[in-house]
């Protein structure tokens, strides 16, 4: 933190959880894009915002002050000061931001109503405690961490499309299956990108990540693999459709400094959204 305790905005922006938000919306964008959907209105965008926003703030900021998790306060200090001294405000916004998105859920589809619900739910479960010796959780389990992330984003980007009426059933089965797989293996790869951050306090409190499990050099070496295959199944099944083209090869050039970058949670996090709304442009 900077001598006068004040933080920057950048951080700032971080560590309340707008980067990731943005970020959830990038996924959904991308997947609007490869399963050659039309744009989200207005309404599907809050939506997808809100649950994200709300769900990060839920996994930062916990139920409780004392299920804080002190594998966070280690990784990040000034993040953990924040929430400490912010953590009643914090949680009556993501309330007001669940009551929110159940509201604008149900404009959409009366299907989505409950969906945030169980979004906050499943992340509570999933990191609703600090960590403790023969209690694992979910984010715990061995070299699943990554893959739960992903599946979440994934989960949510399917609900949302069935909620705005895109028939998945009926839609053409390779688009469907290589534009679901190939963002899969992204946000996969980019969760294993993140959890090289919290390498040292993950291994401390037996967060077996990708990291702890394999070391920095080759847990970067895996997740580039990962996003390179993810990136090939949105590529080769669209070849040479400049949006995907690009959003492929953009992905891909964004995650390489991340091999010597000291923070790379916000570069992963801020990048997406700009390259998915850009190949939306390019459509």
């Amino acid at each position: 933190m900077p001598p006068d305790g004040s933080i920057h905005l950048g951080s700032r922006l971080s560590y309340l959880a707008l980067y990731p938000a943005m970020y959830t919306l990038g996924v959904y964008l991308l997947a609007v894009l490869a399963l050659e959907l039309p744009s989200p209105d207005w309404h599907t965008v809050t939506y997808i915002l809100l649950i994200a926003h709300s769900c990060y703030l839920l996994d930062r900021v916990k139920l409780s002050d004392n299920r804080q998790d002190p594998a966070d306060a280690i990784a990040l200090p000034d993040r953990a000061l924040l929430f400490a001294e912010r953590s009643r405000s914090i949680r009556a916004v993501l309330v007001l931001e669940l009551l929110l998105a159940m509201v604008t859920g149900f404009l959409i589809s009366p299907l989505l109503t409950l969906i945030p619900l169980g979004a906050l739910f499943g992340v509570h479960l999933y990191a609703g405690r600090g960590a403790s010796p023969g209690r694992p959780r979910f984010k715990d389990i061995r070299g699943l961490k990554s893959f739960f992330i992903s599946s979440a984003h994934l989960a949510l980007v399917i609900a949302a499309l069935w909620g705005n009426d895109h028939d998945l059933i009926e839609h053409p089965r390779l688009i469907l299956i290589f534009g679901l797989l190939g963002i899969w293996l992204i946000v996969s790869a980019d969760a294993i990108l993140c959890d090289l951050d919290d390498m040292e306090s993950d291994a401390i409190y037996a967060t077996h990540s990708i990291p702890v499990l394999l070391g920095p050099s080759r847990a970067w070496g895996v997740a580039l693999v990962i996003m390179t295959l993810g990136a090939a199944c949105l590529f080769l099944r669209h070849a040479f459709t400049l949006p995907l083209t690009f959003a492929s090869i953009a992905i891909l050039l964004s995650a390489l400094p991340t091999l010597k970058s000291r923070n790379r949670r916000d570069l992963i996090d801020a990048r997406l959204l700009p390259i998915a709304v850009i190949a939306l442009l390019l459509r």
